[in-house]
């Protein structure tokens, strides 16, 4: 049995198979404006995830389209905060014609977090940390056996 989330997404992106979850997809367009920093141009992350926590009551991957940062590093793809059940991910940086794959890849990476899984050393496991696109692309949507084990122990 696999683990299951809810994505919440903006309209414009239509429901995609994450392949390691039980993927319930909503749609809603999230105003932005209220975790924008203007100087940066970029949504903190954090403070993104801690706003959209509220009421959350199982898993929940929120798909922002903005470009996200956490204090100390110039951007991240994601942020999840496990003990708030509530990551996001932002897409800003996913464009191209991998847009979908990339997404699938980083759902799933941070609903690993969710679950408690942490970052791995294999850079094709979905749970690789990834630095740039070139991370990204490079590892697969799936789990690695190591992953894969702590998940069905955490479950």
């Amino acid at each position: 049995m696999r683990p299951r989330i809810t994505v919440v997404a903006p309209s414009r992106i239509k429901p995609l198979e994450i392949p390691e979850f039980t993927a319930i997809w909503q749609f809603k367009d999230i105003d932005i404006s209220h975790f924008l920093d203007l100087w940066r141009g970029q949504c903190r992350a954090d403070k993104v995830v801690e706003a959209l926590s509220n009421g959350v009551k199982s898993p929940t991957v929120y798909v922002l389209d903005c470009d996200g940062y956490y204090p100390g590093l110039n951007f991240v793809f994601g942020l999840a905060v496990p003990v708030l059940k509530t990551a996001v991910v932002f897409t800003a940086r996913l464009v191209g014609p991998r847009f979908e794959e990339r997404l699938v890849k980083e759902i799933t990476h941070e609903a690993g977090h969710l679950y408690g899984l942490a970052h791995c050393a294999n850079p094709s496991c979905v749970m690789y940390f990834s630095n740039s696109l070139l991370d990204t692309d490079r590892k697969s949507p799936y789990f690695c056996p190591k992953c894969r084990e702590k998940l069905a122990r955490i479950l």
